[in-house]
């Protein structure tokens, strides 16, 4: 079974390796460097204004320690085969799931040991707490984690409920208590338990796995479901065979399509804005950007940090719409329309245009709010202008060329 194993992990990371070579191009990661230098920056500038211990700065830590334990589950690699030509070797599944539970274990592992370093600087001033102690609840965290994924396992088993309640909600909350009583009372409790914990499920776990009761459906649906969640992120940068978004009529936006004569001029139009807004990824794509960047630039008073997240976002915005276009070109019966090429990227230009429009507008109403109508709020606004021209007019034109 651990041969098994390796070749299908194999196969995995090769799969996965495809993807992210076409994600992190170098667009992307110039935009996430520059990104994580203007966040940096802003938390650094945050942490001067800190000057004593606060009443939030603990729950804070709290939270953002539990947040971070659900990250990460348990990858089966299972396959809608096995449970036909498998069956009769679940009872030797014990070393594949103990595999599986170990590869899966790094990712988590890694967020978590990431959060408690950049979290530090914050839990030390804010939350009064010591670095043994931020320490101390950082490792109980990444203890803890080890003992969820063998709980996940479990699962797998038919083990998922005790007393009513599923076994991953008693888990979890007694993580947010050993968290509150590790951060108000003493860092070790976190840790001792978690340890403690975590020898119970390893010794249980073999036991368990030997049982042959195997929820094959279950689990070959929920890895189907892990997986699915994998490809349609990779599908908002490129194509991901066997990814469909869903389609919703929203009728509620009907009002945004009475601008548009319906003339024969305008069938692309058409076309690409009510694709666009019944498209659940694209639209939420926009939403999720749009909102994001005007939290930011209503938290961020920093004028050169502003600059870069308006400017930034309305490229990433635009740069993630081009998929759609190239999306909509392979469905062939679009091909019937007597339309010519260039009117149907003019056409997705004006749709562009118009969602850009959209996002600057309301990341006016933030920069507005934070600097007034002061020169640098203007001048943040007026960049935001100029990089939405650009797109708008310039880049997103050249791009779909290529695509016929």
């Amino acid at each position: 079974m651990t041969d098994l194993w390796k070749e299908r992990l194999r196969r995995h990371q090769l799969n996965q390796f495809k993807y992210l070579r076409l994600i992190f191009n170098d667009n992307f990661v110039l935009a996430f460097i520059v990104l994580i230098g203007a966040l940096g920056f802003w938390y650094s500038n945050f942490l001067d204004t800190i000057n004593q211990v606060t009443i939030f700065g603990k729950p804070v830590v709290i939270i953002l320690f539990w947040f971070i334990a659900q990250s990460g589950s348990v990858a089966t690699l299972l396959e809608e085969p096995d449970s036909t030509f498998l069956l009769v070797k679940e009872k030797d599944f014990y070393d594949y799931f103990k595999a599986a539970r170990n590869y899966s274990s790094m990712l988590p592992v890694v967020a978590v040991a990431l959060v408690g370093f950049l979290m530090s600087p914050f839990a030390f001033k804010a939350a009064g707490l010591s670095v043994l102690s931020i320490i101390m609840l950082t490792l109980g965290v990444v203890v803890y984690k080890f003992a969820m994924l063998n709980f996940e396992v479990f699962g797998i088993y038919g083990k998922k409920n005790l007393k009513g309640l599923s076994i991953k909600s008693w888990v979890n909350l007694a993580l947010i208590v050993l968290l509150i009583l590790s951060a108000y009372l003493n860092s070790f409790i976190l840790i001792v338990v978690a340890a403690i914990l975590l020898g119970y499920v390893v010794s249980r776990s073999q036991s368990i796995c030997e049982s042959g009761q195997l929820q094959w459906q279950s689990a070959i649906d929920k890895e189907n479901q892990r997986m699915f969640r994998i490809k349609r992120f990779y599908n908002l940068f490129t194509d991901v065979p066997g990814v469909n978004s869903k389609i919703r009529r929203r009728k509620w936006l009907d009002f945004l399509f009475k601008g548009i004569k319906e003339e024969q001029g305008n069938t692309y139009l058409y076309l690409f804005a009510r694709g666009f807004v019944r498209n659940n990824e694209y639209i939420g794509l926009f939403m999720r950007l749009t909102i994001i960047q005007a939290i930011m630039l209503c938290l961020i008073d920093n004028f050169y940090i502003s600059l870069i997240v308006e400017m930034l976002f309305i490229y990433l915005v635009g740069f993630q719409l081009k998929p759609y276009f190239k999306e909509t070109m392979q469905n062939l019966m679009q091909r019937i329309y007597p339309v010519k090429q260039s009117d149907k990227i003019k056409d997705f230009t004006k749709l562009s245009m118009f969602v850009l429009f959209i996002q600057w507008l309301v990341s006016v109403f933030a920069i507005l709010y934070k600097f007034g109508f002061s020169l640098n709020g203007l001048m943040i606004v007026a960049a935001g202008l100029a990089v939405l021209i650009f797109v708008g007019y310039f880049y997103i034109p050249k791009q779909l060329k290529k695509i016929f």
